[in-house]
């Protein structure tokens, strides 16, 4: 339900935005081929005036016979005395006087004005006649019909109007499209997060249960010593343990969706860390009596956070470790070549089941064999181990089969010129 109003809200917004955006760019072109109709009609007005006005021949223009009068059939003209009165009109007895009263002449100011006459609308400048004082005409006006240029505009505007209706309409059907298929990540992000905390409060809930019950259990007896009671008493101290390590896978993997942690770079000897972290696994591959050997091409000089690449190791090795038997081994190896590092971490143990394989990486995935809560295991160890990889800009890629071991190789690419 929620992510159906969000859905919604952003259609809409979306198609408001564009509403907004068409409408004001309609307008200003609605508003531009206005201004060019009438800027053009305006223009062939006053032309015609000037011919007029320039015109030698005034008794001409004043019986209606002379050429300027009859160039363009689409203008006409007015001559009015002083007193606003019809003179006369090209072609004659066009307009009333109470037709043209709204127009106002100022004598000798040429003006532009719109006159409407019913549902007809004319373009007029009024403009002096001084060619002719004798005759009483004190201005002429020249007129024409903005027919065809409302006819334009209201054309365009229907244009204008369908067009923006049009991709309203293409926007809401798109955005829901477009929003189902934003949304997918999201709900997949979202279900991953929702997954996420409820895995880590299952996690979470059972050693804090047996923290609870074990120091019940103590309350329950306040005499008794510390000897007495040492069972108990390490339980709580495992478990305190085992809580405290989780918490900080977790706070590893949330550090890292939210780009929190940074990897302090530098230049270092893989081979040596590998060396060091082998003899570290030796003292505890004695006690279950398995081999690690280590074999190594040569020197491996490495640009990144060796803290992080330890962390990787370490979780491999351990893992490693883990799920190997008695008489079993362990090898690490490298295959490195000009641009690249190649690490690989083997063992003879169990294997896992190649069903399970895609979900390896996935956090607090545990195969139901291979990676028992009883091992001690969270289910992080190799989903921290991936975010390490993917940081250095490298890959990690596990083959295993039940009962034929497991295999995990690292790559990762030569970054930096101290290594190449």
């Amino acid at each position: 339900m929620m992510f159906n109003n969000v859905r919604m809200r952003l259609v809409v917004l979306n198609a408001a935005v564009l509403f907004l955006i068409l409408a004001v760019l309609s307008s200003t072109l609605y508003l531009h081929m206005r201004y060019r109709l009438y800027k053009e009609t305006d223009e062939v007005l006053r032309n015609t005036a000037e011919q007029i006005d320039s015109a030698r021949d005034a008794e001409a223009i004043l019986r209606q016979e002379h050429p300027v009068l009859e160039q363009d059939d689409r203008i006409i003209f007015i001559f009015r005395d002083a007193e606003g009165q019809i003179q006369g009109q090209s072609p004659a007895q066009t307009f009333t006087q109470a037709q043209i009263n709204p127009l106002h002449y100022q004598k000798g100011i040429s003006s532009y004005e719109t006159l409407k006459v019913g549902r007809d609308r004319y373009r007029v400048f009024l403009t002096p006649f001084p060619q002719a004082p004798w005759s009483g005409i004190e201005s002429v006006t020249v007129l024409t019909s903005l027919e065809d240029d409302d006819s334009t505009l209201h054309s365009l505007l229907l244009d204008i109007i369908t067009g923006i209706g049009s991709g309203v309409l293409i926007s809401i059907f798109a955005g829901f499209f477009l929003a189902g298929r934003a949304w997918i990540p999201i709900r997949k992000a979202w279900g991953k997060q929702q997954r996420f905390v409820a895995d880590a409060s299952h996690e979470l809930r059972t050693p804090v249960s047996i923290i609870r019950a074990q120091t019940e259990l103590l309350l329950r007896y306040p005499a008794h010593s510390i000897e007495r009671e040492s069972d108990n008493i390490s339980v709580i101290l495992k478990e305190s343990i085992r809580m405290s390590k989780l918490l900080e896978d977790l706070l590893t993997l949330a550090r890292s969706d939210s780009n929190q942690l940074e990897l302090e770079c530098s230049v270092f000897s893989l081979d040596q860390l590998l060396m060091d972290l082998t003899k570290q696994f030796q003292l505890l591959a004695v006690t279950k009596e398995i081999d690690i050997d280590v074999s190594l091409q040569e020197p491996l000089p490495f640009w990144g956070d060796e803290s992080r690449i330890r962390q990787l190791l370490v979780i491999l090795l351990d893992n490693a470790l883990k799920y190997t038997p008695s008489n079993g081994r362990i090898e690490v190896t490298d295959k490195s070549s000009a641009h690249h590092v190649t690490i690989i971490v083997s063992d003879s143990g169990r294997g896992i089941p190649k069903e399970e394989l895609p979900y390896l990486f996935d956090r607090f995935y545990r195969g139901d064999k291979s990676r028992s809560r009883n091992e001690g295991g969270t289910g992080l160890g190799l989903s921290i181990a991936k975010w390490i990889v993917d940081a250095h800009g490298g890959t990690i890629r596990a083959e295993s089969q039940s009962g034929e071991g497991t295999r995990f190789e690292l790559r990762f690419p030569r970054k930096h010129k101290a290594v190449l």
